[in-house]
Order: C-alpha cells, then sequence, then structure tokens
C-alpha cells in the first residue's frame, strides 16, 4: 500500500471523503477511504494499493465482462457484451465530433484500449489500421486485440511514445482514474497529440445525482481500481498543467443505466434495502432528464481537451 500527495498540488493535506467498499468482496468488509484534497478538491483514493498490487483487483470474475470474459457463455454477459457492441457507434460519433476530413486521414490512439472492439469499429467504417494504435496493460484482453483484429497494441504509453507517432483523437474513456502515474501519462499524450488534435476524456461524475443518492454503494467509486474522481474543476486543473483546456463536455446516459442498476444491486447485496423495479425506473428518469439538461448532475461525462497553445 502507498499513500501519495495530490497530483494537481503536490499537497499531502487530506480531509475524509467517504468509506466506500470494494463490490467484489464477498465478506463485506474491505472498505477503502476516499479523502480529498485540501488544495485542490480533488477526490482520491487514500492510501492505495501500489501499481505492483493492483492487478489482483481486477481478477474478479465479475469485472466487466466486456473486457475481462472474452469466452464467457452466461445469458448476462453475453447480454452485456452485446449492448457494448450496439454502442460502438454511439462512441465513435462523440470521439469524432468536430472531424470534417476524410476517414482515411483520421489517426486514433485509444489509451485502455481493452480488447479492441472500438479500434476495430474504426477501422471497419474508413479508417486505416496503420492508423489505429492502442494502449492495453491487461495481457488477454491486447492479445484478443492483435490477434483477432490485427491492431497495433502496445502495453503501456511509455512503450508507445517510441514510435514517434502524433494522433488526431487521443481517447481515455473510462481509463483516467485507473491511472497509477496520471500526470506521466498525461505528458505522453500531450506529446503524440497533433496540433489540431482533440484528447476525449469519459469519466464517471462524483458530483452525478446518482453518486449522491447512493453514496458508499455507488458503483463507480470501484476501489480500490478507481483511483481518481473528477469533478468538471478537478479534471481542469490537472489538465491544465500540462498546456490542456477543456472546451466542451456532453453527457454520456448509457453509463447512468449502469451504474444505477449495478449500484441498486449492491446495496442490495450489502443488505441496505430490497432492489426495487419502480425506484429504478424512477431514477433512470431523472438520469435522463439531467442528461437532457447537459450534464452537470448526470452519472457520466465526457470532456473534450485542445492544446491551449
Amino acid at each position: 500500500m502507498e499513500t501519495v500527495p495530490c497530483p494537481i498540488t503536490g499537497s499531502k493535506e487530506f480531509t475524509p471523503y467517504l468509506q466506500v467498499p470494494d463490490r467484489f468482496d464477498s465478506s463485506g468488509k474491505a472498505d477503502w477511504n476516499l479523502v480529498r484534497s485540501s488544495a485542490s478538491g480533488l477526490i482520491m483514493l487514500n492510501p492505495r494499493p501500489e501499481s505492483a498490487e493492483i492487478a489482483r483487483h481486477y481478477r474478479s470474475p465479475e469485472y466487466d465482462p466486456y473486457r475481462h470474459n472474452l469466452n464467457s457463455s452466461s445469458f448476462k454477459e453475453r447480454a452485456y457484451l452485446a449492448a457494448q457492441t450496439l454502442l460502438l457507434g454511439y462512441r465513435a460519433e462523440i470521439i469524432l465530433k468536430g472531424w470534417v476530413k476524410p476517414r482515411e486521414e483520421l489517426s486514433v490512439l485509444e489509451i485502455g484500449c481493452s480488447t479492441g472492439n472500438l479500434l476495430n469499429y474504426f477501422h471497419r467504417h474508413g479508417v486505416p489500421i496503420k492508423n489505429l494504435t492502442g494502449v492495453e496493460p491487461d495481457d488477454d484482453a491486447a492479445r484478443h486485440a492483435r490477434e483477432f483484429f490485427g491492431l497495433n497494441i502496445f502495453p503501456s504509453i511509455a512503450e508507445e511514445i517510441a514510435e514517434k507517432k502524433t494522433f488526431d483523437r487521443i481517447v481515455l474513456w473510462h481509463t483516467l482514474e485507473h491511472i497509477h502515474t496520471i500526470n506521466e501519462t498525461l505528458h505522453e499524450v500531450v506529446s503524440q497529440l497533433k496540433p489540431d488534435g482533440v484528447v476525449v476524456i469519459a469519466l464517471p461524475n462524483p458530483a452525478g445525482f446518482d453518486a449522491e443518492y447512493y453514496r458508499e454503494n455507488w458503483i463507480a467509486w470501484d476501489a480500490p481500481r478507481h483511483l481518481y474522481h473528477f469533478l468538471p474543476e478537478t479534471l481542469e486543473k490537472l489538465l491544465g498543467l500540462h498546456g490542456l483546456r477543456v472546451f466542451k463536455r456532453q453527457p454520456y446516459f448509457p453509463d447512468s443505466v449502469y451504474n444505477i442498476l449495478h449500484s441498486e444491486a449492491l446495496r442490495s447485496k450489502r443488505g441496505k434495502k430490497r432492489v426495487n423495479a419502480l425506484r429504478i425506473l424512477t431514477l433512470l428518469g431523472r438520469a435522463a432528464l439531467y442528461a437532457f439538461k447537459g450534464g452537470a448532475r448526470s452519472s457520466s461525462v465526457v470532456y473534450y481537451a485542445e492544446r491551449k497553445w
């Protein structure tokens, strides 16, 4: 375990924020401490597993079947895979917002590309495979991306940077919150971004109404896998250190559905209340309303960042 300073200010002054469970711990006793930086306002896990220890916390068979249970045949996981596949086009549209040139000219780097499905979607819709690069530390997921799709996948961005490429879009879709070396990674992201390129970052929103409603049972705390929890202002502070500015943000409603359903199940599992279908439908209605209003209270937010100079 390690205790780390705030990555935005370097301050070691924190106030307690919330104790949250590991949703995969069957004993119900593995609580983790979220703290808030007194200097920047960033919410983060502290203390946390060191980078050498974190892999074992991803090994639950329940963890994200889209990424890890590549050969699963259970109905629940097949349904989840199907839903994710259907959403690929929607995600691609979000990532390419503002792109007006031919797809043949587009270059994309996805950090945390998992099994490569999104990059493969770009390839099937006109982007040359030589223009697509992924970073994925999970060996099984990276192997799948290479063997099934022929993608160029690296275990870390530090190794990818040796290729000396630059990209029109650099994507961190629910990735930034997992990264131990967050400042080093963002430094390398900027070095690989074209002058007119865009960084697209999707993150859970701790200011979302569902985080407030479910509190410690909000699934997107996902301790200890999620190391950081960014409010819009704290993300902007961090990106500003690296010469990036957020020029647009929007809600991502599909994450609201996922987070509400799984938060409800987690709360039930921990003996708080029974799963209630009417309550779920009511919360989904609120989620849709917040997404329509623009996302400040949405469960998940997509940020678009560009160079400041």
